[in-house]
């Protein structure tokens, strides 16, 4: 109930970055979803990054299958919280977890890459293991967001911001935001135009097919204890 208060008045909502999968999980039994609409259907701004940016897509490339994210590592403390934004591999051993496509709220239409030009520690680029994961996903739109660039959607708007002095993946080396799409089988990649229509970025999905490992991710990392 308190949640619920603060959401009704809240004129920000900004979730951090972690495990999207147990994040929706939890929300949806702790019975966060109608308020969290209602506080978008208000006007409050909804923002995040990382799994922030994911959850309000139709879905998103997602760490949620890596271990080191699931609840007891991050409750015990034996990860740095902050782990997936980190940027890259750090030269020790490759963890085998795999990226999985992991269902969002569709508030917005897409398939979300946060962290796009980056390799976490599965020493495996985020940008290529995309590519491949929208062949897969062909019926829906890629929104593919730099470590350091921000989407801004509003109303029927959209603006890219970027920080100044840091790389990304432009032809220009600068943070960007791209759309991917399949087309006659192949991925084909469109920079966003710092600013423009929502429309010419984000198009419906015409067809949305769920993950089948995201039910195995769930299992192994289940949000079914709200006691902390």
């Amino acid at each position: 109930d308190a949640v619920e208060r603060a959401l009704d008045a809240a004129d920000v909502v900004m979730v951090s970055g972690g495990n999207t999968l147990f994040a929706l999980g939890r929300w949806e039994r702790a019975g966060v979803l109608a308020p969290l609409r209602r506080a978008m259907e208000r006007g409050a701004v909804m923002c995040g990054g990382s799994a922030g940016a994911i959850c309000w897509f139709d879905g998103g490339h997602s760490d949620s299958f890596d271990p080191d994210t699931f609840r007891g590592p991050m409750l015990a403390g034996a990860v740095d919280g902050g782990a997936e934004a980190a940027g890259g591999a750090d030269g020790g051993e490759k963890k085998p977890w795999e990226y999985i496509r992991v269902s969002g709220l569709g508030w917005l239409p897409g398939l979300v890459c946060p962290h796009h030009d980056r390799t976490q520690s599965n020493g495996v680029p985020r940008a290529a293991d995309f590519d491949a994961m929208l062949a897969r996903h062909a019926g829906e739109t890629g929104v593919c967001i730099d470590h350091f660039a921000a989407l801004i959607v509003d109303g029927g708007r959209y603006c890219v911001l970027a920080i100044d002095g840091k790389e990304g993946s432009s032809p220009a080396g600068a943070p960007t935001v791209w759309t991917k799409r399949v087309v006659d089988g192949a991925v084909v990649a469109t920079e966003a135009a710092a600013e423009g229509a929502l429309s010419e970025l984000l198009r419906a999905a015409t067809h949305i097919e769920v993950d089948a490992r995201e039910a195995t991710a769930r299992a192994a990392n289940p949000p079914d204890d709200l006691s902390t």
